[in-house]
């Protein structure tokens, strides 16, 4: 497979205005979504480092913090493919030696990059009184008071929301509604969408040790973990305006492997089956898939940046895929992504979990389907 060609753009305008190709860039890296399923949600971050030749002399003086950047594929196609869009966070200049006729051919910039999300995590809640309501409706009150972009994206509904005040950042706030839904974020510029479990988006692109082709892309790695951190016997759910909700697994031995969470829920019974659904996916201890890279170059075609929520950009977290390993095929959803290229190739690794700690029902569908395994709701 020919090698994959990136480009990165920057503008100071709204994304999809004036955008504006860096050159001599050396490595792209940034990754998206989290590692392991409990992991906080978190705005993608990443670095984009670059030869910086005549920087000295006629700097780029559009490249500071909050500037548009967008990350292209252009390889073999007429519409490049956006693979990711985020904002500047900060520049770093590292000048070397000879310097001259306003050259310096040791110069380098290093920009670190970041996703829309953490524009939450900077703007103070000012005690905001969110009243109780649904999910989508508190977003959109949200979106009122940042003048940011928050949605909701779910197949079942709004869950209800508790009245909360707002004391902290409000991407404090947004990762405890995340936690109370056991919802995934995606980011796209300025715009930040909270995905239900029950969204199912199954990939038409699979992985495999063995195949290798338009519909199966080979890794080069794959890693089991015993998933400690996804193992606990007690789990207490203690809700901001409600009682706290507490559910052991029977026969469970002392002391117990204990699991905490502070949450929204509108009422006690809501906690109490969340606790429920958490003691149901993770009182049971397993050895399951964490994740695997795959080399670009590596695949007979390419598609490791058409796995996702959209058919032109790599929207992946809470995407389903089949990964057969020796003979066996796992049904995993995509937690988050790392990329790195550079000019002698790409990488791409996904951190998934297993469709076994996302057990809740989806109808009509065959992974997550099944009665008396699945559960409906909580």
């Amino acid at each position: 497979m020919a090698l994959q060609t990136y480009t990165v753009y920057y503008s100071t305008d709204p994304v999809g205005v004036g955008w504006t190709a860096l050159t001599n860039v050396q490595n792209i890296q940034f990754s998206i979504g989290r590692q392991a399923q409990l992991d906080q949600v978190k705005s993608g971050v990443g670095t984009i480092e670059m030869r910086y030749p005549t920087g000295y002399a006629s700097p780029i003086t559009a490249l500071v913090a909050g500037t548009y950047i967008k990350i292209e594929n252009n390889t073999g196609v007429t519409t490049p493919r956006i693979i990711w869009v985020g904002f500047v966070n900060d520049v770093s200049a590292q000048y070397g030696i000879p310097y001259a006729g306003g050259v310096g051919q040791a110069d380098y910039l290093t920009i670190t990059v970041e996703g829309g999300f953490a524009r939450f995590g900077r703007m103070q809640g000012n005690s905001y009184a969110m009243t109780a309501d649904t999910v989508a409706n508190q977003l959109t009150a949200a979106n009122t008071q940042t003048g940011l972009t928050l949605s909701w994206t779910g197949t079942t509904g709004s869950p209800a929301m508790a009245a909360t005040t707002v004391t902290g950042t409000w991407g404090d706030w947004v990762a405890r509604v995340c936690q109370t839904t056991n919802a995934r974020i995606r980011e796209f510029g300025n715009a930040t969408t909270l995905v239900s479990p029950f969204n199912s988006n199954v990939s038409t692109i699979n992985f495999s040790d063995v195949a290798n082709n338009s519909t199966n892309q080979v890794y080069s790695k794959i890693n089991f973990d015993s998933l400690a951190d996804n193992f606990y016997t007690q789990v207490t759910v203690t809700p901001e305006s409600y009682s706290a909700a507490t559910v052991t697994k029977a026969g469970a031995a002392v002391p117990y492997r204990a699991y905490q969470t502070n949450t929204l829920n509108a009422s006690n019974s809501q906690a109490t089956d969340y606790a429920n659904y958490l003691l149901g996916n993770y009182g049971t201890a397993r050895f399951a898939i964490s994740s695997f890279t795959c080399i670009a170059e590596a695949q007979a075609d390419f598609q490791l940046d058409k796995i996702g929520a959209s058919s032109s950009i790599i929207l992946s977290a809470g995407t389903q895929v089949a990964v057969t390993f020796r003979g066996t095929t796992y049904q995993c959803l995509i937690e988050g992504v790392s990329v790195t290229a550079t000019p002698a190739g790409a990488s791409y690794t996904y951190y998934v979990s297993g469709a076994d700690l996302n057990a809740y029902l989806l109808l009509n569908n065959t992974t997550f389907g099944t009665l008396d395994y699945n559960r409906l709701g909580y």
